[in-house]
């Protein structure tokens, strides 16, 4: 009988230098333990760059070693998403040059979830409401979503296009 890997999820490369390709795939594959062959796509927001996303299954927990073999190229944006099939329980990390890395749980449907101990020292520590509310919009990756929506979309729609050209 065999066993079915516990964690599936995506990772979805919005905007990398065509040059960091290859590297990215060696990266996927070590971390993955399995060969995949990312379908590039131009970024038309990042004239030069490429774009791709692969879904993913492992055996163990493996998001957090492919945002740390990926975020030390500077130029990468992405964003990775893992779920345990088990428990339910979600990790997202998303990466962009200029704010760097933002790693949250998400619920089922896919919002960002703070806890309880999370949310209490965000108060505790405030200065001002005016800070606490940008503490919170920091745990919540606000500006990661802002940064990132744009190059979600032209992933989204290079995708397609290139779906329906493939037939």
């Amino acid at each position: 009988m065999s066993k079915s890997p516990i964690y599936a999820g995506r990772i979805l490369i919005y905007s990398t230098p065509a040059a960091l390709t290859q590297h990215i795939e060696w990266a996927l594959n070590q971390n993955l333990g399995y060969q995949v062959e990312p379908n590039w796509v131009n970024q038309p927001l990042s004239p030069g760059a490429k774009a791709t996303e692969v879904d993913f299954n492992s055996d163990q927990p493996v998001a957090a070693k492919i945002a740390k073999a990926l975020i030390s190229w500077r130029y990468l944006r992405f964003e990775i998403t893992q779920r345990c099939k088990k428990s339910g329980d979600a990790t997202l990390y998303r990466i962009t040059p200029d704010l760097g890395l933002h790693q949250a749980s998400l619920a089922s449907n896919g919002d960002v979830v703070l806890n309880e101990h999370q949310v209490n020292q965000l108060i505790l520590n405030a200065p001002s409401q005016k800070r606490l509310q940008q503490d919170l919009e920091k745990a919540l990756g606000n500006q990661w979503d802002i940064e990132l929506e744009p190059y979600r979309i032209a992933l989204a729609s290079c995708m397609s296009e290139t779906a329906r050209r493939s037939g």
